[in-house]
């Protein structure tokens, strides 16, 4: 199952068998048992493209809690003695910045035997990633949400801030007019608020809007192009304040109809293996230093930005 998986992530028997340290006639040999023990194929090979058939696709879904079973089954083990295994966390940019590095750290050296797998969280695949197994802890900046089957628990509050080069005063009716708007990828809470942003303050939308705007996929490259003046953006607070302390941007809290939080997340049919309880043990301890950190954040920008 596991080279079965392989080829469907990283898209052949060559690059699956570079990924496991396999030959490719061992790659080959694995697929050939489980195509002779299903009567079926379960690839399609065209040309130098591998497709699941059907069966393939049907495969894929047991493939992958029979992959999670067996990794629990592993961590067995732990719940006596020193917990090992291995975590596929997700988070966002911001989150795998400016949050997570110090709890990582003080995690690893806790556990040393625990592996951490770190992925940037697509937020339009939440509820898939943890849903078929793909992560086992996600976390997510946005407003509450309700997702059939997860578990969210909120962590902190995260001011968002327009931020830009020179001073712009939201307050103008024209403020926002013939800029260039600087965006972040599809799905982030970033986006939504900039967006309902310049809907509030801007009658033009849909083409004329997209014509002044750029897509980033990173904040850093994003804050960049605020700094030399390209255009104008909005991020979470805990990414622009070493800037704002620095002097380089100016910053301006915007004022949402929703909170807007990080949260963890998993499935709530998840196991909660020794080595994710504590990790979880430590996310929570951090969380109560942030939020008390976010209310003197809170009260600083109020009297400073607004």
């Amino acid at each position: 199952m596991q080279t079965f998986k392989a080829i469907v992530d990283f898209g052949g028997f060559t690059k699956a068998a570079e990924q496991l340290g396999y030959a490719q006639s061992t790659i080959t040999f694995h697929i050939k048992c489980i195509e002779e023990e299903l009567g079926e194929p379960v690839f399609d090979r065209i040309g130098k493209k591998v497709l699941l058939t059907e069966t393939g696709k049907f495969l894929m879904v047991h493939a992958i809690k029979m992959l999670n079973i067996y990794r629990d089954i592993k961590e067995v083990s732990s719940i006596s003695g020193e917990i090992k295994g291995k975590l596929v966390i997700s988070a966002p940019e911001a989150l795998l910045i400016y949050r997570l590095p110090p709890l990582i750290k003080e995690f690893k050296e806790k556990y040393p035997k625990v592996d951490i797998q770190l992925k940037h969280l697509d937020p339009l695949k939440l509820q898939s990633d943890l849903s078929e197994g793909e992560v086992d802890l996600a976390f997510i900046i946005d407003t509450e949400r309700k997702n059939k089957g997860i578990y969210f628990e909120e962590l902190v509050n995260e001011p968002m801030m327009f931020i830009s080069a020179d001073f712009i005063s939201l307050k103008e009716v024209d403020s926002l007019h013939n800029r260039v708007y600087l965006f972040t990828e599809e799905g982030c809470i970033y986006r939504r608020t900039f967006k309902d942003l310049l809907s509030e303050k801007l009658e033009c939308e849909g083409e004329k809007l997209n014509r002044n705007s750029i897509e980033f996929w990173s904040i850093d490259a994003l804050k960049e192009c605020v700094i030399c003046g390209l255009g104008v953006a909005i991020l979470p607070y805990i990414s622009v304040e070493k800037d704002i302390i620095q002097n380089k941007i100016f910053a301006q809290e915007v004022q949402t109809d929703k909170k807007i939080s990080t949260y963890l997340a998993y499935h709530e049919e998840k196991w909660l293996s020794p080595s994710l309880k504590a990790f979880l043990e430590i996310i929570r301890n951090y969380a109560n230093e942030w939020r008390t950190d976010e209310k003197t954040k809170s009260k600083e920008l109020q009297d400073e930005f607004l």
